[in-house]
C-alpha cells in the first residue's frame, strides 16, 4: 500500500506544530495578513484567530509579529523564529515523507492498524494553554503549589494535587503549560484596588473584544507573544465598558489550573 504522513513537531514547552499551523503560518506570511490567510485556507478568522493565538502562547518566542510596530491596524508577519520554525518542518517532512516511502516498500501496512494509531492522542478543549518555567514548588501534605513564569516575567501559580506532581516529575526550572477554560478568568479594571484572595492578577491589554447574545470574549496580550482570553456575562463587558486597547486584570483561581508537560 502506499501512505503519507504529516509531520507533528513536539517541543518540551508544550508547543505542538501540525501541518494546519504550517499551511497557516505560510499562508501569513505571504499575505501579511491574518484575515486574508484564513481566506486564503477556506477557514474562518475565528479559527485562524485562535489557531495562532495558541501556538503563540505555548512557543518560547513569538511567531507571529505585527509588521508595522505596535499599531493597532498594523498588518501581521512571521518572526524570524516563525520563518526557522516553518524551514525545520519542511525539511524534517521531506527526510520524513522519503523515509516512509522506504518503509513502504519492505513492510506490509495493515490500514486497520494505521487508523488505530490516530486514537491515541488527546485534543484539550481548554482556550488557556500558556507556556510557562516552573520557578517555585510548595509541597503540602495532600496540594502542591506551581509557581510558573510566563514570557513576560509575570507569575502564574497552579495548586495541584501532591500525587500530580509527583507523576508529572515536575521539577524547578522545567517548562510547562498551565492549562484553564476562558470562563474561568474574571476581568477587572487594571485600576480597581479592592483586595483578593488569589495571586493570580495578570495585567494585559484587551486586543479583542467580541460581544454575543448572553456571554463576550475578551482576548488580553500579556507580552511577548503571550494571550489570555476570558468569556464573561454580556452585562459584566459593558458594566466594565471593555473595549479594545483597554488595561484590565485578569484573575483566575489556582485550583482552576491544571499543569501539561
Amino acid at each position: 500500500m502506499k501512505a503519507d504522513v504529516n509531520l507533528e513537531l513536539l517541543f518540551p514547552s508544550g508547543l505542538e506544530i501540525l501541518s494546519k499551523h504550517i499551511s497557516l503560518l505560510k499562508a501569513v506570511d505571504e499575505t501579511k495578513s491574518i484575515t486574508k490567510a484564513a481566506q486564503m485556507l477556506g477557514i474562518s478568522y475565528k479559527n485562524a484567530w485562535d489557531s495562532l493565538d495558541i501556538i503563540n502562547n505555548k512557543s518560547d518566542k513569538p511567531l507571529i509579529v505585527r509588521t508595522d510596530g505596535n499599531k493597532k491596524n498594523s498588518g501581521s508577519g512571521l518572526s524570524e523564529y516563525g520563518k526557522k520554525m516553518v524551514q525545520i518542518y519542511d525539511t524534517l517532512l521531506g527526510a520524513q515523507r522519503d523515509f516512509l516511502a522506504k518503509i513502504c516498500k519492505e513492510v506490509d501496512l495493515v490500514e486497520a492498524d494505521v487508523i488505530n494509531l490516530s486514537r491515541l492522542k488527546p485534543s484539550l478543549s481548554a482556550r488557556n494553554q500558556l507556556n510557562c518555567e516552573i520557578v517555585k514548588i510548595k509541597e503540602g501534605a495532600v496540594n502542591s503549589q506551581i509557581t510558573g513564569k510566563l514570557q513576560s516575567g509575570e507569575l502564574l501559580n497552579a495548586t495541584i494535587t501532591l500525587h500530580s506532581q509527583k507523576e508529572l516529575d515536575l521539577k524547578e526550572g522545567m517548562r510547562a503549560v498551565f492549562i484553564f477554560k476562558a470562563p474561568a478568568v474574571m476581568l477587572a479594571s487594571s485600576d480597581d484596588k479592592f483586595a483578593l484572595s488569589t495571586q493570580n492578577q495578570l495585567i494585559g491589554e484587551a486586543i479583542s473584544v467580541k460581544i454575543g447574545a448572553v456571554s463576550a470574549e475578551v482576548v488580553l496580550s500579556l507580552g511577548a507573544g503571550q494571550t489570555i482570553s476570558s468569556v464573561i456575562s454580556k452585562e459584566s463587558v459593558m458594566s466594565l465598558k471593555i473595549g479594545v486597547g483597554d488595561r484590565l486584570k485578569a484573575i483566575v483561581e489556582p485550583n482552576n489550573i491544571i499543569i501539561g508537560v
